[in-house]
């Protein structure tokens, strides 16, 4: 007792059970998730209906209403379900280089839906986001290098951040959309390290003598 009131103890209070999402609910998402991409490939986001989409996805008309509004609000559900899992993948390594990595790793495991938000449907939305996202990763790995005084920039920051940040998206669109039967595809490895190259020297100084390091030169006496 304290002040005549009983003190809170929290070992003996009662655990409270955290609701995990109903897998139903879970496989509903999955299923319209997978249609709409593959809708969005066939014939493109404007022409996908919700009676096409509720046929491949095996629901009911109800049933999507019930998780969406409309067409467009599916899309945005799936362009936020891209930056969360890319995020997540950010968050096992602090490495500029590593991420870059996982990114093109994921985008081979899982290119349709990746695919669908690079390409811009439905107005780009999807697609600003996702560069949006991508962009706050590398201002964050820039000002940590800054602060280190590992990588002094020759160009605005933000500039240089949203320059890569375009350079990345777009390199990832041309890559996914790649046809090997027509042209082969740079392996992954590859297109990183050249992405990493790229990005390091567009922020030195002319000065800098990692610039000759990185593009294999001799110095200069």
């Amino acid at each position: 007792m304290t002040g005549g009131t009983i003190a809170y103890q929290p070992e003996l209070a009662p655990a409270i059970a955290v609701p995990r999402p109903d897998p139903r609910v879970r496989r509903t998402h999955l299923a319209l998730h997978q249609a709409m991409v593959a809708l969005c490939l066939e014939v493109g986001y404007r022409s996908v209906t919700i009676d096409q989409l509720v046929d491949l996805a095996g629901v009911t008309r109800a049933t999507f209403y019930t998780h969406f509004r409309d067409k467009e609000h599916l899309l945005a559900a799936i362009a936020d379900q891209v930056v969360v899992d890319v995020l997540d993948r950010f968050q096992q390594s602090a490495q500029a280089g590593d991420r870059l990595q996982l990114l093109f790793e994921d985008a081979e495991r899982f290119p349709d839906r990746l695919r669908v938000v690079l390409r811009g449907e439905g107005d780009g939305v999807a697609l600003r986001l996702f560069t949006e996202r991508v962009a706050e990763v590398i201002a964050e790995l820039d000002d940590m290098n800054i602060a280190a005084g590992a990588l002094p920039l020759a160009v605005d920051a933000q500039l240089a951040v949203r320059a890569m940040a375009g350079q990345i998206t777009e390199v990832l669109r041309w890559w996914l959309d790649t046809d090997p039967t027509e042209f082969p595809r740079l392996p992954r490895e590859h297109v990183v390290a050249q992405l990493r190259t790229a990005a390091i020297l567009g922020r030195l100084r002319a000065d800098d003598p990692r610039r000759t390091a990185l593009r294999g030169e001799e110095p200069r006496s």
